[in-house]
């Protein structure tokens, strides 16, 4: 080799370096061990994002199965070692056939006899004929499982998805999840309920002071306010109250809501109020069930013509209040007309078109500032306090005549306040729906 030659010892350096050098884990240095996933949670985790929360499938639980002969004290090693194991399926010739659960395991471990005598956990499984499917519905299947949970004590069933195993799920599993679904379903119905509800929006628009204050005794509830403009000068508003009540009476105040946004989405050209409301209640007629009707008190105001008219459908008393010379009166307007959805509203107010002699079904009157119309539903009467004492008509009317002299923005607190006192710690019976009207 020529001396004056040089030689690059680079590379061989760097490979001598890789060859003796050690990893390094850096978590003995930071003094965080990384931690591993569980397999079984990542494999369940993959597994449930292909189904939807309706399905068994997204609640089945994957735990290793174990043999029927597997030793009894084994089993109950595991059970010590997981706090969170429940139960731990059991098969036969590779196939789940039940469960041994901690319950059982709990009672077998206390007794040293049973543990000397029993070789195997085969005496203790609770085997299960019924196969659950990962696709299926919870909804479709609890009822057969519940059955099955009451007749032999099973809690806990096998789910396939195909022919391969694929998890287990409990009695309670489905509970929980139907009480979710529920609970979310809840929330959605009642915000569609809720957007049935004229807006503060639209509210302000209207040429005279409206506050309405409603509170349902459940999440969804059978009272309905509507607010309707017929023209720059005249509207109506109403309190509807439908029998019954919870889920099947939203529906029927929902029909109520699609009425008045039905009219506002054809650009209706009529613009009388006992047309409208003969019309509502041939609609009501045609689509609620026999047995169920709703009443309505109306409130229909013609600025241009300086009247205004209340169709009282077999609702509540509703109060006319005035002040003059410091002295209140009130005047109460009871129903003139039968509660809607039957078709006797129609009949009468389109008869009493026809004959212009004929008294009308409703009340007329002038309209002159100062006048405040209270309207509210018979949750707001029958409400009971904690001894079971109804609020009861007096009351209500004598609420009305002190609300009277109430500052507009203090109106929905005063009847929430009212309301939550009378009520004190007992359950709101029915709907309240109170709605103050000011000229």
């Amino acid at each position: 080799m020529d001396s004056e030659e040089t030689i690059d010892l680079s590379d061989f350096s760097q490979d001598l370096a890789d060859a003796n050098s050690e990893s390094v884990d850096e978590s003995l240095f930071t003094g965080e061990a990384k931690k591993e996933q569980n397999k079984e949670e990542v494999f369940s985790s993959m597994l449930h994002e292909d189904f939807s929360p309706k399905q068994i499938g997204s609640i089945a639980r994957y735990t290793e199965p174990v043999s029927s002969s597997v030793a009894l004290d084994a089993v109950i090693q595991t059970f010590r070692d997981d706090a969170s194991l429940q139960a731990i399926p059991v098969e036969e010739y590779d196939h789940v056939v039940g469960f041994i659960d901690r319950k059982t395991v709990d009672s077998v471990s206390g007794s040293m006899w049973k543990r000397i005598t029993s070789s195997s956990i085969a005496d203790y499984i609770k085997k299960v004929d019924v196969i659950l499917y990962a696709r299926e519905y919870i909804e479709n299947n609890l009822k057969t499982v519940s059955d099955i949970n009451r007749k032999y004590d099973i809690s806990y069933f096998p789910v396939f998805n195909g022919k391969s195993f694929f998890g287990m799920v409990s009695l309670d599993d489905f509970l929980d999840r139907m009480a979710e679904i529920r609970e979310q379903d809840l929330a959605k119905a009642c915000a569609i309920q809720q957007s049935f509800f004229p807006s503060e929006e639209f509210i302000s628009t209207l040429p005279y002071r409206c506050t309405f204050w409603n509170q349902m005794a459940n999440k969804l509830g059978g009272d309905m306010v509507a607010a309707y403009r017929l023209s720059d000068t005249c509207s109506m508003v109403g309190c509807f109250d439908v029998s019954g009540k919870n889920v099947a009476a939203s529906l029927l105040t929902v029909t109520v809501g699609t009425f008045f946004q039905s009219l506002l989405a054809t650009c209706n050209k009529d613009r009388n109020p006992v047309r409208i409301i003969a019309m509502l209640d041939a609609y009501l007629a045609r689509v609620i069930p026999p047995g169920n009707f709703i009443t309505a008190a109306i409130c229909y105001v013609d600025y241009e013509k300086k009247n205004f008219c209340i169709f009282n459908c077999g609702h509540t008393t509703t109060y006319l209040i005035r002040k003059q010379d410091d002295k209140i009166f009130n005047v109460p307007v009871d129903p003139k007309l039968p509660p809607m959805g039957m078709g006797e509203v129609h009949d009468q107010l389109m008869a009493s078109l026809e004959d212009k002699d004929a008294k009308p079904p409703y009340n007329a009157f002038k309209l002159s500032p100062g006048i405040h119309l209270s309207m509210y539903s018979d949750g707001f009467t029958d409400m009971k306090d904690e001894l079971g004492e109804r609020y009861e008509d007096a009351r209500a009317k004598d609420f009305f005549v002190k609300l009277y002299d109430t500052a507009d923005a203090e109106v929905k607190g005063e009847v929430e306040d009212t309301v939550r006192k009378w009520i004190g710690t007992a359950i709101l019976p029915d709907d309240v729906t109170v709605i103050d009207i000011r000229f």
